[in-house]
């Protein structure tokens, strides 16, 4: 087993994740989507799963689907959190066909992709011609326990975007996990700092791009 299959098989902290999904925060990025109704959705490493299901019943998505590497993810999350359409998969290699999803989400994924810009390249090639995705990720200065994880200033994004043919079309913030999201000590610190800070231009804890096909590229 890879180390990347095993810490997400083993080490992440999917059990929170199906009693604490932070849902005002997966929410606010949802929403940039807007309008969301009759249109097919997919969230691309949807871990358990919130994200889709919010997507479905307060947006009124016709369709959702939720992407993950993690095989556990998925389990746990068709256990607790019905209403998905789950599929595993590799988000460099997506196993769908061009243009079929109206709406996209990744949120706090994409950046752990083994290949960052060949993930939005994949997440635009599914995206339908007037599609939009919002992608959640983290400003320079985070840093998470994950194996694998790409951390860039707004430009460094703006840049990867670019290169994978996708624009930016607006742009807000994502303030990142409550500070008391678990009892440890160094991450609480961590948390309050970076709260503080994310009210600094420039320096939000994590940056929600909605994206849509750059036709000019």
């Amino acid at each position: 087993m890879s180390d990347d299959r095993n810490f997400y098989e083993n080490n992440y902290h999917f059990d929170d994740d199906i009693v604490a999904p932070g849902e005002e925060r997966l929410w606010h990025a949802i929403k940039m989507l807007e309008p969301l109704d009759g249109t097919s959705f997919l969230d691309l490493g949807s871990g358990v799963g919130w994200a889709a299901r919010l997507a479905g019943e307060r947006g009124h998505a016709k369709s959702v689907v939720g992407l993950d590497f993690a095989f556990r993810a998925l389990k746990l999350g068709e256990d607790s959190i019905p209403g998905v359409l789950r599929v595993q998969g590799d988000g460099t290699r997506l196993p769908f066909q061009d243009n079929c999803f109206d709406r996209a989400l990744s949120f706090g994924s994409i950046e752990h992709f083994p290949d960052v810009v060949q993930g939005l390249r994949e997440l635009g090639r599914v995206l339908s011609p007037e599609g939009r995705a919002v992608v959640v990720v983290p400003n320079f200065y985070v840093r998470t326990e994950q194996p694998r994880e790409l951390r860039l200033s707004y430009y460094g994004w703006r840049s990867r975007f670019t290169e994978a043919g996708l624009r930016i079309v607006a742009t807000s913030a994502d303030r990142g996990p409550a500070i008391l999201r678990d009892r440890r000590p160094a991450r609480i610190v961590f948390r309050a700092g970076a709260k503080m800070l994310s009210f600094v231009p420039g320096m939000q804890y994590q940056f929600a791009f909605l994206l849509e096909h750059d036709h000019q590229a």
